[in-house]
């Protein structure tokens, strides 16, 4: 049985962590995608960086919306998302049916943020929820009582071929579109339905980062461990705003700082974000 606890890193940490995990380029060889830096494997040799590290990161996290009054429908519909908010530790099995569980999540992520799950279908008092954990697209039960079951209106849709970001609202709204760089065929981007697990402020606008990060559900497929972090794959600004457009990242997808800073008004936790080829 595997059991994924998640554990808050220290303000140092969490700084060399920015410092250390940008998506970088060019002479940014030794740097990897983590967003948030959880991991029970031994960490890798540190990264060399010319930037001095970050102050530590703070969420952004925007007040969640009212819960919804509507009843609950056994399947959610595309047009309506769920998104299940942590209230305390929760718990998530393989099967309802199972004694024990196969993961276990705190109230908040590494970063502060509070812990979500995209919701895909609900049976009476469980949840089945897609997780942030390695392999993508792992999905378990969560139930009732350790969550609270929230609506979100707008999804990200990434387009690697056209290697843009469009935000929407329902099913043709456009709010935001924007170039950005993806990863390379080295450490492509993974396609498939993620979603939006944190909200930082980097404390460094001029760094690696950006102003905001944005920690996804996704993780790289062909970094499994990088800079005692796992592979996890972000959203977030750039010091290199040369690289828009172009396939330059270790995985992660950089945006504009002016876009990153506009999404942060924008997306709460838990919006769905599909990357396709």
């Amino acid at each position: 049985m595997f059991t994924h606890r998640t554990h808050r890193l220290t303000a140092v940490l969490l700084a060399i962590g920015l410092a250390a995990t940008a998506c970088g380029g060019g002479s940014e060889s030794a740097t990897t995608e983590v967003v948030e830096t959880t991991t029970t494997e031994a960490p890798a040799p540190a990264p060399t960086t010319t930037e001095a590290p970050a102050p530590a990161p703070t969420t952004t996290e925007a007040p969640a919306p009212a819960p919804t009054t509507t009843e609950v429908p056994a399947v959610v519909e595309d047009d309506s998302t769920y998104v299940a908010r942590a209230q305390g530790g929760v718990d998530a099995y393989t099967d309802p049916s199972d004694a024990d569980p196969s993961w276990s999540f705190g109230e908040k992520t590494d970063y502060g943020s509070t812990t979500v799950f995209l919701v895909n279908e609900i049976d009476g008092d469980w949840y089945n929820v897609s997780l942030p954990v390695r392999p993508n697209g792992t999905t378990g039960w969560v139930h009732a009582d350790q969550v609270e079951l929230r609506t979100v209106s707008l999804r990200v849709e990434i387009d690697l071929s056209d290697r843009t970001i469009t935000v929407l609202d329902g099913d043709d709204e456009i709010l935001v579109s924007s170039s950005v760089a993806i990863g390379t065929d080295e450490n492509p981007t993974p396609t498939g339905k993620y979603f939006l697990t944190d909200k930082l402020l980097t404390g460094n606008p001029s760094g690696s980062y950006g102003p905001i990060a944005f920690g996804t559900s996704a993780f790289s497929d062909t970094l499994s461990e990088f800079a005692g972090g796992p592979g996890q794959i972000g959203i977030h600004g750039t010091n290199q705003p040369d690289s828009i457009g172009n396939a330059a990242s270790h995985g992660c997808i950089r945006l504009p700082n002016d876009v990153v800073l506009e999404l942060n008004d924008l997306l709460p936790l838990g919006t769905p974000v599909t990357i396709t080829a």
